[in-house]
């Protein structure tokens, strides 16, 4: 557990900090952009599984006839298939064409690497070994182009995998740094012919997840904005309260309460990558009139 500093050097009011690079990634917001496109077209639009892990956002995109399916058997009519930033598996996509659908790729480029990794190194006579959550819709599109890699979540999972040969290790974008560098490690140690260990966690999350540890070491307590069904902000609410602060995971302004905040006056805010920037203001504003008693 990191050490707190001294409460003695609090700033005299109440205050509230936003951690550095909260909310929308680029890659959810290029989703977001590519679904409002195909929704200014009048044509049925289409996603197998939620666009982002934000249930707000996603009730205003479906305000607009955005529609969430479970399979293809659910689109009625053709109309617009988008795939969501996590991707999909190719055998998905040519179905969905065979059905009529057009296609609108809003896969993240960095979860597109990783795809494309999976197979040429497939290709190249490597056992592709993949650091994530196996049930993660990124995890299943980098199944689907590349079949044969194998899904671990820690490195006592690697160590029980049966490998030999020429091995590579790649990782879900989302992947927490730390374990990916003790499966690294664990990879590495094995009698192995041939290692390759190739880091494709996005940078952008790594910062993130810096920026809300930091601001959890100065502050009396956080709040981590974002869906409880996504990855990314579960792991903030995990490294804040390994921080030793009283930590509260909130999707919404109304989730905060005056008992939150008493008897704290140094309030941090931090953000997964699926949140907008304008439930992270709506968050701070909620924060700020409880701290002045004006709620």
């Amino acid at each position: 557990m990191a050490k707190r500093k001294n409460p003695d050097q609090a700033p005299a009011g109440p205050t509230v900090e936003v951690a550095a690079g909260s909310g929308v990634c680029f890659g959810v917001q290029r989703a977001l952009r590519l679904a409002e496109e195909a929704l200014a077209h009048r044509q049925a639009v289409w996603c197998l599984g939620p666009l982002i892990h934000n249930p707000q956002e996603m009730e205003r995109l479906e305000a607009n006839g955005f529609r969430v399916i479970e399979s293809l058997q659910e689109a009625e009519g053709g109309g617009v298939l988008l795939i969501r930033s996590h991707g999909l598996g190719p055998d998905v996509v040519e179905e969905a064409r065979r059905r009529g659908m057009r296609i609108v790729d809003a896969t993240c480029p960095l979860v597109r690497r990783v795809q494309t990794l999976a197979v040429e190194l497939a290709r190249e006579g490597y056992q592709v070994v993949v650091a994530g959550e196996a049930a993660h819709p990124e995890v299943r599109a980098i199944l689907g182009h590349s079949p044969t890699a194998k899904v671990v979540g820690d490195a006592e999972e690697l160590r029980a995998l049966d490998l030999a040969g020429r091995v590579a290790l790649v990782a879900q974008t989302t992947f927490s740094p730390e374990r990916f560098r003790e499966m690294a490690a664990a990879m590495v140690s094995r009698d192995l012919a041939e290692v390759r260990v190739i880091h494709t966690i996005c940078a952008a999350t790594v910062e993130r997840q810096r920026a809300a540890a930091l601001l959890a070491e100065r502050v009396d307590v956080m709040f981590v904005v974002g869906g409880r069904n996504s990855a990314n902000t579960n792991r903030l609410v995990e490294l804040c309260r390994g921080r030793g602060v009283a930590t509260h995971h909130v999707e919404h302004a109304g989730e905060v309460t005056a008992e939150h905040l008493r008897g704290h006056r140094r309030a941090g805010v931090a953000a997964g990558a699926s949140t907008p920037q304008w439930i992270i203001e709506a968050i701070c504003g909620r924060i700020k009139a409880l701290q002045s008693g004006a709620d």
